[in-house]
């Protein structure tokens, strides 16, 4: 079947935001393809390996495990301007069990299987948070993906102003299918809008 731009749009917007169960299986192949791509372009962590990780090193981080056929089990995207101390409060609110770890117990009940990378490294907190959302709508799944929020509400536009919503689009001028991630500013005579990467 071929099918149009607009089409391809619509079933990937399906595939990310919908619970309905027909959809499961293929956001589940998007999800599996997404964190292939990680496990064969970064380094993997588990819990007892956190303390190789430098201190104070800044950037985006995804937190994921996998069952026995493969299948992501669960992603969460996160920023920290300290990813060493951040990883250890996850792990620590998991062996707590905790109210913070509920979603992560509630997809993976063992420790052992929980496993780590270091996304992107940058001390710009503002560019963080822009690599953060653009991770969270990558991995986005009803399925899958635990992060509660798209966005954080600290993100600042291009000249320095609280951003109103972020949404993912494509171009509909252009022969091939390629989806983008914007911004935009919440200050009505800014009215940005940019490009998250």
């Amino acid at each position: 079947m071929n099918i149009n731009n607009k089409q391809k749009f619509f079933y990937i917007k399906k595939i990310k935001n919908s619970k309905d169960k027909n959809y499961e299986k293929i956001s589940q192949l998007f999800c599996n393809k997404a964190i292939n791509d990680i496990l064969n372009n970064f380094k993997i962590y588990d819990f007892r390996q956190v303390d190789e990780v430098e201190k104070n090193l800044a950037g985006v981080y995804i937190i994921f495990s996998i069952d026995k056929n493969k299948n992501l089990k669960f992603s969460y995207i996160g920023e920290s301007s300290d990813i060493k101390k951040r990883w250890k409060t996850h792990i620590n609110n998991f062996k707590t069990k905790n109210i913070k770890s509920r979603k992560f117990r509630t997809k993976e009940k063992d420790l052992e299987q929980i496993k780590f990378a270091v996304l992107k490294l940058d001390t710009d907190q503002n560019t963080r948070l822009k690599k953060e959302t653009y991770y969270i709508y990558h991995f986005k799944s009803k399925f899958t993906n635990i992060n509660t929020k798209i966005a954080n509400m600290k993100m600042k536009c291009d000249f320095g102003h609280g951003v109103k919503r972020t949404y993912l689009s494509y171009d509909k001028n252009s022969v091939k299918f390629r989806l983008y991630i914007y911004g935009e500013c919440r200050n009505k005579e800014c009215n940005n809008k940019f490009l998250i990467r």
